[in-house]
């Protein structure tokens, strides 16, 4: 009786997990027991055909629906997708590359943002305030050593791209991380419009 009841209940347990009932085979498997079974899920190469399909959709959402939906991430979002990311293999494999193209984009255009800004900024001093470090507003000064250190503004001007490293870097950490979710978990939440 106790292995008509496991029986029934493996039965239940593998259509709740695979969204179909056993096969001969699995359940022949079923006899010995499976030290991974509910922890590891193994997907068949139509299952994975199927999620790569959904994946690679034709639909390319916006960027500001791409924003929304990474901000929706912050929640509940973000136990939902590092449970997805752990329970199968292809969203991690995605998360990977798109943690290695994400970390490649953020340090590029770190570095281009602040060229970017010490031309903008120098620009500025030199046009409105004709060069002199000592007629700039005290914003301007303060704005101009939290981007590129204390002594940017001296005679020799020596810029640092990293004057706080500790705040840099969490910043490049955390946009690393977000941009990450993003290009990872939107792409499959938008249905064909």
């Amino acid at each position: 009786m106790s292995k008509e009841v496991d029986y029934v209940q493996f039965v239940r347990d593998f259509e709740r997990q695979h969204g179909r009932p056993p096969t001969a085979e699995e359940l022949e498997l079923e006899q010995g027991t499976d030290p991974l079974a509910g922890i590891v899920t193994w997907s068949t190469p139509e299952e994975v055909q199927a999620e790569m399909d959904r994946i690679n959709a034709s639909y390319k959402p916006t960027i500001g629906e791409r924003v929304t939906d990474g901000l929706s991430l912050l929640g509940r979002g973000l136990f939902k997708a590092v449970i997805l990311l752990f329970q199968t293999p292809i969203y991690l494999t995605l998360f990977f590359f798109n943690l290695i193209k994400a970390t490649i984009a953020v340090i590029i255009m770190w570095f281009v943002s602040k060229f970017i800004l010490l031309i903008a900024l120098s620009a500025i001093g030199i046009i409105f305030f004709h060069g002199d470090s000592a007629q700039l507003p005290k914003f301007f000064i303060w704005i101009y050593e939290l981007m590129f250190g204390s002594g940017a503004l001296n005679d020799i001007g020596t810029v640092k791209i990293f004057p706080n490293p500790a705040i840099d870097m969490s910043i490049i950490t955390i946009s690393i991380l977000f941009l990450t979710f993003v290009a990872t978990f939107t792409k499959i939440e938008h249905k064909q419009r």
